[in-house]
């Protein structure tokens, strides 16, 4: 195995045990609580049971998002193994992390497999959804991707005019 797959699996590890670390304690502390307001209402804990895809999307197939969810990790532990830099490690690793933790909620959590509601506690004012660190982990994924994406592009077009040069 080789070192960016070691950093990836690390990351994802450590995303998944920080979800799970954070969901317990959002169902331990806000359970029957309602809206907590942190930071000037810039940010609400509540404790919400999400039984849709992302945004909402999807209401209603809690199956067919648990399926995908299935799939989707499958293709990123591959992607994983075959991960060469240090940028696409991190990428994936936050990726995977992230959908590892909310599909062990859809596959173990009430009312069962592949049915289960996925745990959010965190909802920013300036959006109407509702999240929680995996998926904050996912969305960092997808933007280190973009950074990756950009340098990558950058670096082979400043080669491209260095080399006609």
């Amino acid at each position: 195995m080789n070192r960016a797959t070691k950093l990836a699996l690390a990351i994802a590890a450590a995303v998944v045990a920080l979800d799970a670390l954070s969901k317990w304690l959002a169902v331990e502390l806000l359970t029957g609580r309602g809206r907590v307001d942190a930071f000037g209402g810039l940010l609400h804990f509540e404790l919400y049971r999400n039984f849709a895809g992302p945004g909402g999307r999807f209401a209603g197939h809690v199956v067919l998002i648990s399926i995908f969810t299935v799939v989707a990790v499958g293709a990123l532990v591959v992607t994983a193994a075959r991960v060469r830099t240090t940028g696409t490690a991190i990428a994936v690793g936050l990726l995977l992390g992230g959908g590892i933790g909310n599909g062990l909620d859809r596959l173990l959590r009430a009312p069962g497999p592949l049915e289960g509601g996925v745990v959010d506690w965190l909802k920013p004012t300036l959006s109407s959804g509702s999240m929680n660190f995996a998926d904050l982990a996912i969305n960092a994924g997808v933007a280190v991707i973009l950074v990756v994406a950009a340098v990558t592009w950058w670096r082979e077009r400043s080669g491209a005019a260095t080399a006609r040069t």
